[in-house]
């Protein structure tokens, strides 16, 4: 799932659950950060295209980078998003630009850690346990179609619950 905003369905489940501990923002700038190793890959068509990154200690390393790399990026990108908004809109979609450690460390290595699950379920070139273990096992454990629809309802969920808070804040 190469960039894909499907990734991103668990992580609003996730960000409803526990707003003030996990940064939604760090979660989806690790998730992209990880998926330019196999951008790469299929523009040079060498395969296999899920390496080191797409493993847990691969993911663990991007983490941390983007742990330190990502919170100025992603407060970057949240200001921007917040100057966008309408006053109306500022009222119900406005998000805290100051990104805490946190929530930062938990969106970063959440976005890691679930990016080599979901992609070790759907991809048969992933080897998640490298160097210490060969292979996956994990393909085809769930169809592609049942993995896109749960990341899916998963966010649809998430954006529910949130958007069920909101309203009750409101009131």
């Amino acid at each position: 799932m190469p960039i894909t905003p499907l990734h991103f369905g668990p992580a609003a489940v996730v960000k409803a659950i526990a707003p003030r501990h996990f940064s939604f923002t760090m979660f989806v700038f690790t998730n992209i950060v990880i998926d330019v190793e196999p951008l790469f890959f299929m523009a040079t068509g060498d395969w296999p295209i899920h390496r080191f990154f797409h493993t847990y200690l691969g993911a663990t390393i991007a983490a941390v980078a983007c742990f330190f790399a990502g919170r100025p990026v992603c407060a970057w990108a949240i200001r921007l998003w917040n100057s966008r908004l309408s006053e109306a809109q500022a009222r119900w979609l406005r998000v805290e630009p100051r990104i805490e450690a946190l929530p930062a460390a938990a969106g970063a290595l959440i976005g890691g850690w679930s990016h080599v699950l979901l992609d070790s379920l759907m991809h048969s070139d992933m080897e998640p346990l490298a160097p210490f273990v060969a292979g996956s096992g994990m393909t085809n454990l769930v169809s592609i179609d049942q993995l896109q629809l749960f990341c899916a309802l998963a966010g649809a969920l998430g954006v529910a619950v949130m958007l069920v808070v909101a309203v009750l804040r409101r009131k």
